[in-house]
């Protein structure tokens, strides 16, 4: 039950790609909710000249940071939060509209060649890079548990019954591979030898295998949950309901950057926090946003997400040391043996923000 190890590539294609997405101008859509123009700029507006105490008043210059996700699941939403609600404006950062870049290789890239300063990324590729020696470490996270359930033809009625049948994943070591190797363990059954794990491409393709007949189950994540029930695939495992602990919704950067940027990490991760906070006590403004950048439509299945991730957010983004240890558990580096995960993080940032009194003025459920 290991990480498969990434080959580590610094192609020029790969960083170019990076840097093209984090320059550029964005997806071109509009965000769910823009925030009001401040006072200060609008009595700038217009080319008339502001007076002395009026030039007192500005505030200081935003300060520029580079984010970019590698995932559209809602476990990354809280940055997608973030940005349409304005957060990150106002703790005083200039955010590029966000981008996604593949995790693994091509995140690694950047955030060595500094293309990027933060990012929103799952556990195993920050500990993968720390392992690799690019320095990669995690400073927050939202969400510390996996998420998934394993439904199941019709017919299957006991997780015995999955002896000797296949399993769809997404990828192999991928999170929906992980998730279904720790849930069937939990009910006995050792998923090297009594069960076939099959990557297929992503939830879709996992669907549409189950679709097919050609597997007997899968392991899927909200909103493809839902599109399974309906068309009458039934979970038989809900790992989500196991709470099992697994650094899932990850903020990383490199040592070299938190050394530099240390107020700016603390203020990412204030955002984060008002975000998360949204997420939790505004769950239609929540949806819209998912719905935008996963694109989906159908509003029961954006409301069905946000009922599941919600309760396994937290607002306080101080990473679990035990979750952390969990991803080093399941990486097959070597290197992964003898890390401890007080190694893996910078927790400034997240103590900072502890003593400064801010989550306590947050919204709480």
């Amino acid at each position: 039950m290991r990480v498969r190890h990434l080959e580590w590539l610094l192609g020029s294609m790969v960083v170019a790609a990076v840097v093209a997405g984090c320059s550029g101008g964005g997806s071109g859509a509009s965000p769910v909710a823009p925030p009001a123009a401040s006072p200060a700029a609008a009595a700038g507006a217009g080319g008339a000249p502001q007076s002395a105490s009026a030039a007192a008043a500005t505030p200081p210059a935003l300060e520029s940071v580079r984010i970019v996700y590698t995932t559209i699941a809602a476990a990354q939403a809280p940055f997608w939060v973030a940005e349409e609600a304005g957060y990150f404006r106002e703790q005083g950062l200039d955010v590029p509209p966000l981008q996604r870049v593949e995790p693994g290789a091509t995140l690694l890239a950047a955030l060595h060649n500094g293309e990027v300063d933060f990012v929103a990324a799952g556990g195993p590729s920050l500990v993968l890079g720390y392992l690799q020696g690019l320095e990669t470490v995690i400073l927050g996270s939202t969400q510390d548990v996996i998420e998934t359930e394993i439904v199941v033809q019709p017919d299957i009625r006991s997780v015995e019954e999955l002896r000797g049948k296949i399993i769809a994943v997404s990828r192999l070591k991928a999170i929906s591979d992980l998730a279904a190797r720790l849930g069937i363990e939990r009910y006995g059954l050792d998923p090297d030898r009594d069960v076939q794990i099959r990557g297929t491409g992503g939830n879709a393709e996992s669907l549409a295998a189950l679709q097919t007949g050609t597997v007997a189950a899968a392991s899927l994540s909200v909103p493809a949950v839902f599109e399974a029930h309906r068309r009458g695939f039934p979970t038989l495992i809900d790992v989500t309901a196991m709470r099992i602990p697994f650094t899932n919704g990850s903020v990383g950067a490199t040592k070299s950057t938190l050394d530099r940027r240390q107020p700016a990490a603390e203020k990412v991760l204030r955002a984060l926090a008002q975000a998360t906070a949204r997420f939790k006590t505004d769950r239609e403004f929540a949806a819209r946003v998912v719905g935008k950048y996963s694109q989906i439509e159908d509003p029961d299945a954006l409301r069905g997400t946000v009922e599941v991730y919600a309760p396994l957010m937290q607002v306080d983004p101080y990473p679990s040391l035990s979750a952390v240890q969990a991803v080093l558990d399941a990486e097959e580096n070597p290197a992964a043996r003898t890390t401890r995960p007080e190694q893996v993080v910078d927790l400034r940032a997240a103590e900072a923000l502890r003593r400064s009194g801010f989550l306590d003025r947050l919204p709480k459920e």
